[in-house]
This record gives C-alpha cells, sequence and structure tokens, in this order.
C-alpha cells in the first residue's frame, strides 16, 4: 500500500490541486471539507499524514488537537494564508508537525509530504531502540544511556540531518537543557543518588511531553539533555525553549531548582555559502547555556550559526 494523506480544505479548487500533487506523485489523498468530517476519516482510516488549512472558514489548528488526542503519532501539515504573519508560532503552540504558507507549490507539498514518511520511520527507529535500552537495563543491571545505542544513532542522525538542512535549505535548532547548579543542590541531599536519578526520570518525561514526534532528545551529562528540532525556525524553537525553562523549573523533583536552554538555530538561504556544521551548532549551544548560567539560569540564551533567513514557504515544526 502506498502512502495515504489525508486533505483537509474546504475549498474543492485548492483541495483537488493538493490531491492531484499528490496522487501525480505516487501517493494517496482522501479530501475532506469540514473538521468533523476529517475527525471521522482519520477513524476509518490509517493515513501517513494530514494536511489542514487554516482560515476563517476552516479551524485546522482545531482539527491538528482533536487528532493529536485521537492518533498521538498521526503528523498534522498545517496550510497558512499567506497574509498570516504568525504561522510558524501558531503552529507550535497547535504541536503541528509542519507548516506550509499558500499558494502551494507541488514540489513544497511532495517534499513535505516525504519529509512526515521519513520522520515516521525514524519514530519507529527511535521507538525500537527504546525497547532495546529497557532490555539491556532489565538483563544486565546497568546504566544504559548517552554514550550507548540510543546516542550513537542519535549522533548519526543529527549529522545527517544538518548535511540536508545545508543542501535543501531548511532551519534546524539544537537545544542543549541544563538543570541549574544540580550537582551543588544534590550535595545538600541525604540521598543524592536516588534524587539524581528521580529527577532525570522527571526531566525526560517533562522534555518528551513538550518536544514533537520529528523532534528527537537525549541525555547529554547528568544534568544536560540535548533537543534537536529539525525544520524548525527561530521563532518556533525559542517557544520549545521557553516552555522547557518553566515546565522543567517547576518539576516536584528539582523543587526550588531551574532550568536554563543554550540555543542555536539556522536558516539558510538559497545562494548563501553553508558554513556551519553538526560542530558549530553544538558549540554554539553550548555558549549559550553558559551564558545563560552564568547570568543567574531559568532562562534562555539564543544564537544563530548562520545569517537569518528571509521568510519561507515551508517550515517544519
Amino acid at each position: 500500500m502506498s502512502a495515504r494523506a489525508l486533505i483537509a480544505e474546504p475549498s474543492l479548487p485548492i483541495a483537488n490541486a493538493l490531491k492531484l500533487f499528490l496522487t501525480s506523485s505516487g501517493f494517496e489523498a482522501v479530501v475532506c471539507h469540514s473538521v468533523d468530517d476529517a475527525v471521522l476519516q482519520a477513524r476509518r482510516t490509517d493515513f501517513h499524514a494530514v494536511f489542514a488549512s487554516v482560515s476563517g472558514s476552516f479551524d485546522g489548528e482545531a482539527l491538528c488537537g482533536k487528532l493529536k488526542h485521537l492518533k498521538p503519532h498521526l503528523p498534522v501539515v498545517l496550510i497558512y494564508p499567506p497574509t498570516d504573519e504568525r504561522a510558524g508560532e501558531r503552529s507550535v503552540r497547535a504541536r503541528a508537525a509542519a507548516w506550509l504558507i499558500g499558494p502551494l507549490k507541488k514540489n513544497a507539498v511532495v517534499s513535505t509530504m516525504r519529509s512526515m514518511l521519513r520522520q515516521h520511520e525514524l519514530t519507529l527507529k527511535l521507538e525500537s531502540l527504546e525497547v532495546e535500552v529497557t532490555r539491556l537495563r532489565s538483563t544486565q543491571g546497568a546504566s544504559v544511556g548517552a554514550n550507548t545505542h540510543d546516542a550513537g544513532f542519535f549522533k548519526k542522525y543529527l549529522l545527517l540531518e544538518v548535511k540536508r538542512s545545508r543542501r535543501y535549505h531548511y532551519p534546524v535548532a539544537f537545544l542543549l537543557v541544563g538543570l541549574d547548579r544540580l550537582e551543588e543542590r544534590l550535595l545538600k541531599l541525604p540521598d543524592p543518588d536516588y534524587q539524581r536519578a528521580a529527577i532525570r526520570a522527571e526531566s525526560l518525561s517533562v522534555i518528551g511531553q513538550l518536544i514533537r514526534d520529528i523532534d528527537l532528545s537525549v541525555p547529554f551529562a547528568d544534568d544536560r539533555y540535548l533537543v534537536f528540532l529539525p525544520h524548525t525556525a527561530r521563532e518556533g524553537a525559542l517557544t520549545v525553549a521557553g516552555r522547557l525553562v518553566a515546565r522543567l523549573g517547576a518539576m516536584k523533583t528539582f523543587d526550588g531548582g531551574s532550568a536554563s536552554v543554550g540555543m542555536a538555530s539556522v536558516e539558510p538561504k538559497k545562494g548563501d555559502k553553508a558554513d556551519f556544521s553538526f560542530g558549530s551548532l553544538m558549540k554554539a549551544a553550548g555558549l549559550a547555556l553558559k551564558r545563560a548560567q552564568t547570568a543567574g539560569g531559568g532562562r534562555v540564551e539564543a544564537t544563530s550559526a548562520a545569517p537569518p533567513a528571509k521568510r519561507s514557504r515551508i517550515s517544519m515544526m
């Protein structure tokens, strides 16, 4: 069976154009013209992606929320009109997997569909790795973390995604998340090892709740976590970073503590020399985190690894 997309669009001409873009590229497509019909179709049929319009006559953001509740791993691509200057920020709030700005071109729609499929394959791979890590922990009684299978796969994927960003000119962001003065706080507790494990477990849970299915995270050290946001512009990454600071600082296991985030993002433009790398992004995120914690913690410090790009007609969130 070929990959199948659900198109939720009130305008018949636009819906038909989207369907033609996808079917002529080997995908299946189903069209519906109302939010209720889209939810019904999603219940009945397995889709690999949903393209939902956001306009005065169609609330694609509300549909995204309903589908996230119905099928959490189903990626939703929101389509905004060209006059919407806050499309990226709005799509982050809606927890969409991607967003597009009209008028739509075939290449943008098809490449987005293919990207959703790649991310789906990656999610399955990560789930299998998590199962393997759990098995190793239970059978060997060892701590399997950032220095084993999951971290190795994570790094290979990041290297590949940064290369793709340079080649295809789409934005990426790295967030280096730090728990401020963690070791200092643990020294004052009667059972620091137990508390460290409890804080890590809650931290991973919080991060997992705040990022999308297409995002990746991995423990970087006892007090740090690396979060990679593919196809994410600066404004969207800042929104995620702010949420992480707020939620991690409010953890029960880290009572009275705070968290900081160092962010490095890049939005390459066509025609510009691609002079950034995985290493430069990691270094920039690390320096930004150091500035945030030196300034007192509980904040986000951001830097760009390349000059800012003009507003794109396509961006993955």
